[in-house]
This record gives structure tokens, C-alpha cells and sequence, in this order.
């Protein structure tokens, strides 16, 4: 009786090998596609003037059914470019951020032609070129020698010029109040401000150990009347004043520049399409 079990699996498992054989599951499930033109291109530049006009080379051929036409689409992506300095300290903010405004979309069609064939590339070949936007130029505010709080606003927010200011106070100090108060004018003299100590671990010379600083408390805080004091001369501190330099220039940087990503397309008379690999173009 075991015997026979044994015999009967064994047939079973030829029986399941032999239709493996006739019927491969992996070649029964596996997808398959039309296969699309071939292609290729070459842009003139990497850049473009907005209004103008991108020209390109392209190649292409078909070993599956005749081609129809080309066409080019791209998206449009804006980069925006932000940077504050303050002329008082070291601090700096600074931001790049690139976004896509517009998806890949259809831009140009060309007709396919068969005098576009060339025997020495063994494709078709033709140069044309596709438009660009003018809306698209950019827009730059670089370090102006006057200051616009209204387009502070606009680029930067509406809280942007009190939370810088706040940032700076965080780090502002005995030199830099005394310096900055001094040459605003806000105060002719720092005297009633101003204690010194010695630190004789920078040298036994008094000349050089000795410091200046705000007067202290018991506890080493500046005292609470000094403060006062910066504080309300602070309120009268402008934030073009922080960022006003040396050559009378706001240290102030606001830049918005567009690109494309731009392919070109290839389409049989079937409708079946293949693209080149994208070019990255700077609007300029």
C-alpha cells in the first residue's frame, strides 16, 4: 500500500513538472508594452532670456511603425533666493527654497517629415526651436542704497523686520550697544554705563587684563537700570538701521529666478511616445 502512495505522488509531480514546462506562469503574467520611437535631443544653451526662444537639435527613428510627430513640453519651477545681513554683529539669515509652479505641460508640436531623414545618422534629424514665457524674467532686489520697507514687506512677510531685530537683540552686547547708540547719536557718551574689571588670566599687565563691561549686581547680572535704559533706546533703533553697511548699502538680498525642465517627445502613428532625457534651463 505504500508503495503505491509512494508511486502515485512521484506521477503526480512528473505531471506537474511536464506542465510547468507548457505553461510558465512568469511569462503568462508578464506585461508588455508597445515599444516607442527612439530619441534624442540637444539644446543651444542652458539658459534663455524670458520672451525669447529655446533652439534644438533632434534625432530620431522608429523600428516598430512610422512616426507622426514631435513635441516638447516642460515645467516651470521658480527658486527663491533670500539673504539678511546685520552690520552690527555676525548674524546672517539666509534661504534658497525651489518649488514647481506649473506641472509638465504641452508647449510646441512639430510634424514629422520624412526629408528629415539623414543616411549618415541613420535617423531623422531637425532643428527648431520652442517659445518662452515672458512672464517668466526674474526679479532682483540686491543690496539697494535705499532701503523700501514696502518691499521688505512683500518679499519677506509682514513680521520679518521685528523678528530680525529681536534676533540681534539676543546678541547684542556691551561694544555693540556703545558703539551702535554712540554713532546712531541716540547718546553722546557711555560713561554712566560702562564698569571695568581685570582679568588676570589674560595677562598680569593691567592695561590688558583690564575690561570693560556694563555695571554688575551682587549676582554678576547687568543691573536692571542699565537694561532699562538699552531697552528703551532699542525701540529707537530702526531694522535698516542693522543692516545699513559701511558703503551705505542695506545688506538686504532678495532674488525669485525661473527654470524649465523641458523634454521632447516622439509620437508613432499609433500614438505611442517616448522622451528624451530632460535639460534644465535657467530663465535669465
Amino acid at each position: 500500500m505504500k508503495k503505491t502512495i509512494k508511486i502515485f505522488a512521484m506521477a503526480a509531480m512528473v505531471l506537474a513538472l511536464a506542465s510547468c514546462e507548457k505553461h510558465d506562469l512568469f511569462d503568462e503574467n508578464t506585461i508588455t508594452g508597445a515599444v516607442g520611437p527612439e530619441a534624442y535631443w540637444e539644446i543651444e544653451s542652458s539658459a534663455v532670456k524670458a520672451g525669447g526662444a529655446m533652439g534644438f537639435t533632434a534625432q530620431y527613428y522608429s523600428s516598430q511603425e512610422d512616426i507622426a510627430y514631435s513635441k516638447v513640453w516642460y515645467s516651470i519651477s521658480q527658486t527663491l533666493d533670500k539673504a539678511v545681513n546685520c552690520a552690527w554683529l555676525s548674524h546672517s539669515e539666509t534661504s534658497s527654497i525651489k518649488t514647481q509652479q506649473r506641472i509638465t505641460q504641452e508647449i510646441a508640436e512639430y510634424p514629422h517629415m520624412e526629408e528629415f531623414w539623414s543616411d549618415s545618422l541613420h535617423a531623422y534629424t531637425f532643428t527648431d526651436a520652442f517659445p518662452v514665457s515672458g512672464t517668466l524674467a526674474p526679479l532682483t532686489w540686491v543690496q539697494p542704497t535705499e532701503f523700501d520697507s514696502a518691499k521688505m514687506i512683500t518679499y519677506f512677510g509682514e513680521t520679518y523686520m521685528q523678528d530680525f531685530k529681536d534676533a540681534v537683540k539676543a546678541k547684542m552686547t556691551y561694544t555693540t550697544y556703545k558703539t551702535n547708540y554712540i554713532k546712531l547719536g541716540l547718546m553722546e557718551d557711555f560713561k554712566q554705563y560702562t564698569d571695568s574689571s581685570y582679568d588676570w588670566n589674560v595677562s598680569p599687565d593691567s592695561t590688558v587684563a583690564k575690561y570693560y563691561h556694563f555695571p554688575l549686581d551682587e549676582n554678576g547680572n547687568v543691573q536692571a537700570w542699565v537694561m532699562d535704559s538699552m531697552n528703551y533706546y532699542w525701540e529707537k533703533v530702526s531694522f535698516e538701521d542693522l543692516i545699513l553697511t559701511q558703503e551705505g548699502k542695506y545688506d538686504v538680498t532678495y532674488k525669485r529666478n525661473y527654470s524649465l525642465d523641458a523634454e521632447l517627445r516622439v509620437y508613432d502613428v499609433k500614438g505611442t511616445w517616448s522622451k528624451t532625457i530632460s535639460k534644465e534651463i535657467v530663465i535669465n
